[in-house]
C-alpha cells in the first residue's frame, strides 16, 4: 500500500475516533452540567452570604444605637428606682406586653352574655402559661442563660418584668370573675361552693406581696430578709397555684417546679465538687482535708474588706463572679462578688487563690468588715464562676471605666488583656474613687500592668479621678455613684481639674502636685516611688498626657468628662472599640448615652467606614 493510501486511512480513523468521543458526551453530560450549575450556585451563595453579613452589621449597629441609651432617668435621691430600663430593654418589655395584650384580646372582646367569663378564662390561661418562664429566668443556673449565651444577671431583669406582667394578668383574671359575681349577687355563694376561689384570692395576695417587696427600695432595706421571704413566697405561690388550677393546666406548675429544682440541684452539685476534696479516681473523701476553703480577711481604708480564698480548684475569666457562703456569718446567705484577680497559671497543683474586694454596706458585707477587724480567718464556700463575658482581646481598643469597688471588675480585664493582647493596641482606664487611699490597694497591680504594657507595646492610659479631698466629710459621694443619685451635670459632665505627676529633676514639684490630690494623707516613700513608676504610654502620633516622655499615674481632682474620655480613644482607633463600665446607675447611664451618641455621630456600619463600638455594662444593685 502506497503512502497516500496509508495517510487516507489514518485520517478516516481519526475522524471516527472524534465521532465516538462526541457521541459519548451524552453519557457524562448530566454530571458535568450539574457541576457547572453548582459552581454558579456557590458563587451566588458567596455573594449572598457577604451581603447577609453586611446587613447583619447594619442591623447590629442600628440595634446598638437603639439598645444603649438611657433616655429617661431620675437622679434625685429616693427617685432613682423610678428610672425605666435602658431603651433596648424597654423595647423588649413593650414587645412582650404587646404579645400578652394580643393574647388577651384576640377573639375575647365580644360584648355578649359570656363576655366576663370569656375574658376571665383567657386571662387565666395567659397567666398560668407565664409561670414556668418566671422560674426559668429566676435561677442562678438556668437553661435560658445557656442558650442566650449570657449570665443569669443579664436575664434577671426580664424575670422581674415578666413577674410584674403576671401580676397584672392575674388581677385581670380575678377582677373579671369578681365583676360577674357582683353583678349577679353571687359572691358569697361562689366562695362557699368553690374552695378554689379562696385559694385564688390567697394566690393573688402572695403575688402582690412578692411584686411589692421586689421593688428596689424595699429590696435594699434588708436584702437577706428579702431573699429568704422571696423563696418562701415562691413555694407558697406554687402550692396555691396547684390547688387552684384544674388538672388539665397543672403541667405549668410542674414545669415551674422542674425549672426551680434543676437549678438548685445543679448549684448544689457545683458546691460539693468545688468545696470538698475528692480523690479523682475513687471519688472518696481525702483524709485530713477540710470542708470548704481556708480564707483570710483584711480590713482596708474606706470600709473595704479583702477576702482571699486559698486552694481553689477552678479557673475563671476576667470579670466573672462567684457566690460566697460563709456559714459562720450567715447560715442561709450566699452573695455574689466579682473575682478581683486573675487565675495563676504557674501553680503546679492546678490550685488558685480567689481575691474578693468587698465594700461594706449593710447586712452580710457589714458582718464581713466587723469580722475582718482585725485580720482573721474564716471557712468559705464558693460556687461558680458565673458570667458569660465577651472575649476582651478581640477588640483593638478597650475603654475601662469603674467607680469604687467596680475596679474589681475592670482591673482583672486589664491584666488579662496585657498578658494576652492579641488584637488590642490601646487601653484607656478610668478609676473613680472617693479618696486617694481607696486606690492604694491596687497600686502594685497597676505598676505591674504598666510594665507589661511596655513589653507588649500596648498604649496604656490610666487615670484616677479623686471625687473628694482626703479628710473632708463627703459621705454620700460613693453611695451616690452606686445608687445613681448624682445628676449628669453635677457628676460626670463637669470638667475635672487634672493633676499630673511627671518625672522631673525637681522632686518638690512632684510632691506638691500629689499633695493637691490627696491633702492630709501621709504616704510612705516606697508608695510614692511605686506611683511614679506606674506609667501610661501614649499612642504614636497622639498627644502625650504629660509634658515628659514617660508619664506616671495620672490623677484628676473631681470627675472628668466621660464623653471626652470615651471619644478620644474611639476616634483614634482603626478597629472596633469595647467600652466597659462598672458602677452605679448614674455612671452607667451617662456612659450608655455617650456611646450611643458617638455611634450615631460616626454613622457606624452605615457606609462611612467607622468601626463599631461595643458596650458592656455591669451595674451596682441592678
Amino acid at each position: 500500500m502506497d503512502s497516500d493510501s496509508m495517510s487516507s486511512l489514518n485520517g478516516m480513523s481519526s475522524m471516527e475516533g472524534m465521532g465516538m468521543d462526541m457521541g459519548s458526551d451524552g453519557m457524562f453530560r448530566p454530571v458535568n452540567q450539574m457541576l457547572a450549575r453548582t459552581y454558579w450556585y456557590l458563587v451566588a451563595a458567596f455573594f449572598a452570604f457577604a451581603f447577609f453579613l453586611k446587613v447583619v452589621g447594619a442591623i447590629e449597629s442600628w440595634s446598638r444605637e437603639i439598645a444603649y441609651p438611657q433616655v429617661v432617668r431620675f437622679n434625685q435621691p429616693g427617685w432613682t428606682c423610678l428610672s425605666p430600663p435602658p431603651m433596648g430593654r424597654s423595647l423588649a418589655i413593650l414587645t412582650y406586653w404587646t404579645i400578652i395584650i394580643l393574647f388577651l384580646t384576640i377573639g375575647s372582646i365580644v360584648h355578649d352574655a359570656y363576655y366576663w367569663e370569656r375574658v376571665g378564662f383567657r386571662a387565666a390561661w395567659v397567666s398560668v402559661t407565664q409561670v414556668p418562664l418566671i422560674f426559668l429566668l429566676a435561677g442562678k443556673v438556668n437553661i435560658a442563660s445557656f442558650f442566650l449565651g449570657s449570665s443569669y444577671i443579664d436575664v434577671n431583669w426580664l424575670h422581674r418584668w415578666v413577674s410584674r406582667t403576671l401580676f397584672v394578668t392575674v388581677t385581670i383574671h380575678g377582677s373579671f370573675f369578681l365583676s360577674e359575681w357582683v353583678r349577679a349577687d353571687f359572691v358569697r355563694i361562689e366562695l362557699e361552693m368553690m374552695p378554689m376561689v379562696k385559694y385564688g384570692l390567697g394566690l393573688w395576695a402572695v403575688l402582690a406581696w412578692t411584686t411589692i417587696s421586689s421593688l428596689i427600695p424595699l429590696r435594699r432595706l434588708c436584702y437577706e430578709f428579702f431573699v429568704l421571704q422571696h423563696i418562701v413566697s415562691a413555694g407558697v405561690f406554687l402550692w396555691l397555684l396547684h390547688v387552684h388550677v384544674p388538672a388539665y393546666a397543672s403541667y405549668n406548675v410542674w414545669m415551674a417546679v422542674a425549672f426551680a429544682l434543676s437549678g438548685r440541684v445543679y448549684r448544689f452539685c457545683i458546691l460539693l465538687c468545688q468545696n470538698i476534696a475528692f480523690r479523682k479516681k475513687t471519688f472518696a473523701l481525702i483524709a485530713g482535708k477540710r470542708l470548704g476553703h481556708f480564707a483570710e480577711m483584711q480590713a482596708l481604708a474606706g470600709e473595704i474588706t479583702v477576702l482571699t480564698v486559698y486552694d481553689v480548684g477552678f479557673a475563671w475569666k476576667a470579670g466573672q463572679h462567684v457566690l460566697l457562703w460563709c456559714p459562720t456569718l450567715g447560715l442561709l446567705e450566699s452573695h455574689p462578688f466579682t473575682i478581683a484577680n486573675v487565675p495563676s497559671h504557674n501553680r503546679g497543683n492546678g490550685l488558685n487563690k480567689v481575691q474578693l474586694i468587698i465594700r461594706a454596706r449593710s447586712g452580710f458585707t457589714r458582718k464581713l468588715l466587723r469580722r475582718a477587724t482585725p485580720s482573721t480567718t474564716v471557712t468559705a464556700f464558693l460556687t461558680g464562676p458565673f458570667g458569660n463575658l465577651p472575649t476582651w482581646n478581640t477588640y483593638e481598643t478597650l475603654v475601662l471605666i469603674s467607680a469604687s469597688t467596680g475596679a474589681s471588675f475592670t482591673l482583672p480585664i486589664l491584666e488579662t488583656v496585657l498578658n494576652d493582647p492579641c488584637c488590642v493596641r490601646r487601653i484607656d482606664c478610668l478609676f473613680l474613687v472617693k479618696h486617694k487611699s481607696h486606690i492604694d490597694g491596687y497600686l502594685s497591680r497597676l505598676q505591674a500592668a504598666a510594665s507589661n504594657s511596655r513589653s507588649s507595646e500596648i498604649s496604656l492610659h490610666i487615670m484616677v479621678a479623686v471625687t473628694g479631698a482626703q479628710g473632708d466629710s463627703i459621705r454620700g459621694d460613693d453611695a451616690a455613684l452606686e445608687q445613681g443619685s448624682l445628676s449628669i451635670s453635677s457628676s460626670f459632665d463637669a470638667p475635672a481639674k487634672t493633676l499630673m505627676q511627671c518625672h522631673s529633676t525637681t522632686s518638690e514639684k512632684s510632691s506638691s502636685n500629689f499633695d493637691k490630690v490627696a491633702a492630709g494623707s501621709e504616704l510612705e516613700n516606697s508608695t510614692e516611688k511605686e506611683e511614679h513608676n506606674i506609667g501610661m504610654r501614649a499612642n504614636e502620633g497622639h498627644r502625650d498626657r504629660c509634658t515628659e516622655t514617660d508619664s506616671s499615674l495620672q490623677y484628676a481632682l473631681g470627675r472628668p468628662s466621660l464623653a471626652d474620655f470615651v471619644r478620644e480613644p474611639v476616634e483614634a482607633s482603626a478597629g472596633e472599640t469595647s467600652v466597659i463600665v462598672c458602677g452605679g446607675k448614674s455612671l452607667t447611664s451617662t456612659v450608655r448615652n455617650c456611646v450611643a451618641t458617638l455611634s450615631d455621630e460616626r454613622a457606624v456600619h452605615k457606609g462611612t467606614g467607622a468601626q463599631g463600638i461595643h458596650l458592656h455594662v455591669e451595674e451596682f444593685g441592678s
